[in-house]
């Protein structure tokens, strides 16, 4: 009977289960629901690299000689939609940093709750997804101009095998999947501890999440405000997947049905969603800089000039292909960077990794539907320079 409900209506449904009933589930029924997702995780992180590498290399291979050309456009929206972002984080939160950082303390906000997996599974990872899609870049790109149809019909044929799997394994469990993390976060009690301690800085990052998600929709749509509802609508179920595995390689399954159906574009969605699950990062652009800004305001009072803060957008969007969706990795890949150009010190690093990963699920799937609303533009484009 469930199979016939919607995704999102099952999604959503899960989500309404933990909060209204994750505070009377004994301890070794989260763990049990915990143990799953994780067991899941680690075979989708297995076979992750081959989505990738089936999907974007068939995507690649459909564009036949219009592929560097897509690639290229690809690439160029993705710089300038993460430089963009960024920027208007910065004049955002700079010129409220004063009533944003009023009347905060500084205080540890990890805590000693943890939910223990009962079993732990673990699969090898022959390879990694940024190698994966790089390999598969590179392989499509060459068979689009040499001929090689037995080459291309076998990763064709592996490319239907990988969404046999996903389309019959992946997505029916998908709920499931999900349940365990929201009730290992809503145990740790993550979601009210980020709001006491910094309600504001919260606030100001999940307002401007809805803000640029909804204006980057609407310029998808060209302005037209019911189209870009609709896009939107139909994008919410990769941002409740990304939401409750807090990876946006994982959510790329179901971001590439919702692209699809946006676009009516599958090769592009095929390509572009592996790729800008690691490169477009609408949501980090947003926590990244609010977090650095707000934390270095707090620490020293300053604020960085904006020469400074462009550099910081360079070393940003050049690292960001490290992240891969990992979770975390987002601020992990950052690290250095704030420390040699804001002066970053270990006590401000804590701080900023601890306030990042607390706000990670909301972040993260802020940067699926950031994907989403990218392929949209990204479609249009390449149908005005009529590339198909």
């Amino acid at each position: 009977m469930l199979h016939k409900v919607s995704l999102p209506i099952q999604l959503l449904i899960v989500l309404g289960f933990v909060i209204g009933f994750g505070s009377l589930l004994p301890l070794y029924m989260i763990e049990f629901f915990y143990s799953i997702s994780l067991t899941f995780k680690e075979c989708l992180g297995f076979l992750l690299p081959f989505i990738v590498f089936s999907f974007v290399g068939a995507g690649v291979l459909s564009f036949k000689k219009n592929a560097p050309a897509v690639i290229g456009i690809l690439v160029s929206c993705v710089l300038l939609s993460n430089a963009t972002i960024s920027l208007f984080s910065y004049f955002v939160s700079t010129s409220i940093l004063s009533s944003l950082t009023n009347k905060v303390v500084i205080e540890h906000l990890t805590n000693d709750i943890s939910v223990i997996p009962l079993w732990i599974f673990t699969l090898p990872r022959i390879i990694k997804s940024e190698h994966a899609m790089l390999c598969a870049v590179g392989i499509g790109l060459l068979l689009t101009f040499i001929n090689a149809p037995s080459i291309e019909q076998s990763i064709l044929r592996f490319k239907q095998s990988i969404e046999w799997i996903v389309n019959n394994l992946f997505i029916p469990i998908l709920p499931i999947y999900v349940l365990g993390f929201l009730l290992e976060i809503y145990h740790k009690g993550v979601f009210l501890q980020l709001f006491q301690s910094y309600g504001k800085t919260f606030t100001l990052i999940f307002g401007m999440h809805i803000v640029v998600i909804f204006l980057i929709y609407f310029l998808a749509s060209q302005f037209h405000l019911q189209k870009a509802i609709q896009y939107i609508k139909n994008s919410i179920p990769s941002y409740l997947t990304a939401f409750g595995t807090m990876s946006s390689t994982a959510a790329i399954p179901v971001t590439i049905k919702c692209a699809d159906k946006n676009t009516g574009n599958r090769p592009l969605a095929n390509i572009a969603t592996p790729i800008l699950a690691n490169v477009h990062l609408l949501g980090d652009s947003i926590s990244t800089p609010v977090l650095a800004l707000t934390t270095l305001f707090l620490f020293t009072g300053n604020i960085p000039s904006l020469t400074a803060f462009c550099t910081f957008i360079v070393y940003f969007c050049l690292t960001m292909l490290a992240v891969s969706g990992v979770p975390g990795g987002g601020i992990i890949v950052m690290i250095p960077i704030l420390k040699s150009i804001f002066g970053f010190n270990d006590a401000m690093v804590s701080i900023i990794t601890t306030l990042y990963l607390l706000q990670d699920a909301f972040g993260t799937a802020a940067n699926v539907m950031g994907d989403g609303a990218l392929m949209i533009i990204i479609n249009k484009i390449l149908k005005k320079c009529g590339i198909k």
